[in-house]
């Protein structure tokens, strides 16, 4: 599939939630982002990328950050996992019926973690925050596995192909599973439902904000470069899963990074200490610091912050 990209005029990603914290913001294990633009019709927009893994933490950062949600024009789902999924009513709610939300067709399903023990936890969407509690606020959701437009120029990645030889969902130690269920059938989780936001903002290029990339950060890179026909993207913000991954994991993703052509790299949540900190030293005029209440324009290098 091929897309025509309209630009974007500009873009402003806030993070709602996150692992981090500047003070006065709590932080979680979780991520949301608040996507500010004019899209490619000169409209003003506001998507919100998942909804954190804490519905109060959420609340409470969005009060901080004096945010009016009430206005949001849609909410992209990443993944169906907890930490992504928590608040989702909450913005259906504050926008007063008719909010748009975009998935894909595996997120609201039955997903659980079996440790070594063969204890089994919930993985999934949160109680009271599944389809018909969405509904019943008004929300209108859209399953898809295909790149959706979200608003003029700014897309869905859909179901990501996975075609590096290197990456895969989730690092699992020997005995540990990972399930949904399907047609009422347990089946091993690959995480098909894991997607991406990208867009093509004026004067930077085009620009990629992803939930935990499970399906591989470089096989979410080479799908939107694909889809746009972009030889290089501009920038990268959200989680990598680049968490307890081996050294050779690691720098084959920094390798593919260079050859990509990254000018900014905000990595979080899912990314670990370890490969933030390889990715700062190995890309020091590219990398900024992600943490909940931190603004980026794309384009613009954010202020020194001082704690």
């Amino acid at each position: 599939m091929l897309i025509k990209m309209d630009q974007i005029k500009n873009l402003k990603i806030t993070t709602l939630v996150e692992n981090l914290a500047f003070p006065k913001y709590l932080g979680q294990w979780g991520l949301s982002f608040l996507l500010e633009l004019v899209d490619a019709q000169d409209k003003l927009r506001k998507i919100i990328l998942d909804t954190g893994g804490n519905k109060k933490a959420f609340k409470h950062n969005v009060r901080a950050l004096k945010v009016d949600i009430s206005d949001v024009d849609s909410v992209v789902l990443s993944h169906g996992h907890w930490d992504h999924t928590a608040a989702t009513v909450e913005v259906a709610k504050a926008a007063g019926g008719g909010l748009k939300i975009f998935a894909h067709p595996h997120t609201f399903l039955p997903r659980f973690f079996t440790d070594k023990r063969g204890k089994k936890r919930k993985m999934g969407v949160p109680k009271g925050e599944r389809l018909d509690e969405i509904e019943m606020e008004g929300g209108k959701i859209s399953l898809t596995s295909e790149p959706t437009e979200v608003a003029p120029g700014v897309w869905t990645t859909g179901q990501i192909k996975r075609i590096t030889a290197f990456e895969h969902a989730l690092p699992l130690a020997e005995g540990e599973k990972l399930s949904i269920f399907i047609d009422g059938m347990e089946l091993d989780d690959q995480i098909l439902d894991d997607q991406a936001l990208w867009m093509n903002v004026e004067n930077v290029g085009p620009v990629v904000i992803t939930g935990c990339a499970h399906a591989g950060s470089i096989n979410t890179l080479f799908q939107v470069q694909k889809l746009g026909r972009f030889k290089e993207i501009f920038g990268l913000a959200g989680g990598t899963h680049l968490v307890k991954r081996s050294d050779e994991y690691l720098w084959k993703t920094v390798g593919e990074f260079k050859k990509i052509g990254l000018k900014l790299i905000s990595p979080c949540h899912c990314t670990g200490f370890k490969a933030t900190s390889i990715l700062w030293q190995t890309f020091p005029e590219a990398f900024v610091l992600n943490y909940s209440g931190r603004a980026i324009k794309p384009g613009e290098r954010p202020k020194t912050v001082v704690f």
